[in-house]
């Protein structure tokens, strides 16, 4: 039923937690998993665009949050294998998190998204964080959250 597992990461201990039921799952279910990463795109403030090139910022900025999805990446890779998962698959994203999420998913056909209830952005709350809401209403594949 599920052949390939669409796990989002951004780092937080929810996302890690949600690589590790990712990996039980795929190692029971002989399945594959993509590990999706997005980076946010949000603007540099008008004062700081008009002191620099705004060109060189973002190109730096990109650069950082590439190396941090990286080392997410080598992580979920690690607990991935230690379950025995040998079909894994990386992918690095930009824009909007839950719009990213969702075209990924289908892109890559996943029959499952996996998410932690919240992220680094996330205040900690009773609540589902917001970009875990819009997925599970965005998306019309089968949805798991891990808290």
């Amino acid at each position: 039923m599920f052949k390939k597992l669409l796990v989002a990461v951004d780092g937080s201990s929810h996302s890690i937690k949600a690589v590790k039921v990712a990996a039980e799952l795929a190692h029971q279910l002989k399945s594959c998993i993509v590990i999706l990463h997005v980076i946010r795109d949000l603007p540099l403030p008008k004062e700081i665009q008009e002191m620099i090139q705004a060109g060189e910022v973002t190109e730096s900025r990109l650069e950082i949050f590439k190396t941090s999805a990286e080392i997410i990446f080598e992580r979920a890779r690690k607990i991935a294998g230690e379950e025995g998962v040998t079909q894994i698959e990386t992918e690095i994203r930009e824009g909007d998190p839950a719009t990213e999420i969702v075209a990924a998913a289908q892109n890559h056909h996943a029959d499952l998204i996996i998410m932690g209830t919240q992220g680094l952005s996330e205040l900690k709350s009773m609540f589902m964080g917001s970009v875990t809401r819009k997925v599970n209403n965005l998306s019309p594949i089968h949805f798991l959250t891990v808290k």
